[in-house]
């Protein structure tokens, strides 16, 4: 028993020791971001911006999605469930910043990551890549637009007993995504360019648009040097 509770013991130490790490580095990534933040908002905001990650990195998983009221939950207690969805929709609401904050940060940090690539003599790979959101329930939202079901796709193939799937593609309400991703043999991806866009209402927007839109400030800010990886869907385009 005695062996068994050090050995828990020493468990425990080291999860608390490798989740203080983590917070650590995430401190470190998030301080650029973090100082933009700190001129155009409240501190209280940009403490609830760093809580908000924290939570999603540890809760988000694939087959589940995160409900604000549970983010609230996650970064105040549940207790004070209802005071943490405030503080989110405060900060999500607030007209005093925009995404353009969180795009300058993650392409000034790719600039970061590309000198140091450079230095140690690796070849660099920029790939592109895209998707959808899916809100297959949703219909009042801002910006839906008809998109491609990928998970309808995977649902309707053709399986032993059922040989009559749909003819035609089915297509659902969501959002159209466009993201630049940087990586180099033996490294890890990070994201460079991220966008989020519709085809339909008050933002629409064209996907080559998008594309030429990236492809430019690539071009601009970083210049040579950087291989570019495309599937075929980009050949159209």
């Amino acid at each position: 028993m005695h062996k068994a509770f050090l050995q828990n013991n020493d468990i425990k130490s080291s999860k608390s020791r490798l989740s203080l790490l983590l917070l650590h580095k995430l401190d470190l990534y998030l301080s650029e971001v973090q100082l933009s933040l700190d001129s155009v908002l409240d501190k209280r905001l940009v403490r609830t911006f760093y809580d908000l990650i924290v939570a999603i990195l540890l809760n988000r998983h694939n087959p589940m999605g995160l409900l604000l009221s549970e983010l609230g939950g996650y970064i105040c207690g549940f207790a004070h469930a209802p005071a943490g969805t405030k503080r989110i929709s405060n900060l999500l609401r607030s007209k005093k910043w925009t995404s353009t904050i969180i795009n300058n940060f993650l392409f000034s940090q790719t600039r970061k990551r590309l000198a140091s690539l450079v230095k140690q003599g690796k070849r660099i790979l920029m790939l592109w890549d895209d998707s959808r959101l899916e809100k297959a329930e949703s219909w009042f939202l801002e910006g839906l637009c008809s998109v491609e079901s990928s998970k309808a796709k995977r649902l309707t193939r053709i399986k032993k007993g059922y040989y009559s799937p749909p003819s035609k593609r089915i297509c659902v309400p969501g959002y159209h995504w466009t993201c630049t991703l940087l990586l180099a043999l033996g490294e890890s991806v990070s994201v460079c360019q991220m966008s989020w866009w519709t085809t339909r209402g008050k933002y629409k927007e064209y996907g080559r648009n998008i594309m030429f839109r990236m492809l430019e400030k690539l071009q601009k800010q970083v210049g040579k040097g950087i291989l570019h990886v495309l599937d075929r869907g980009y050949a159209n385009e």
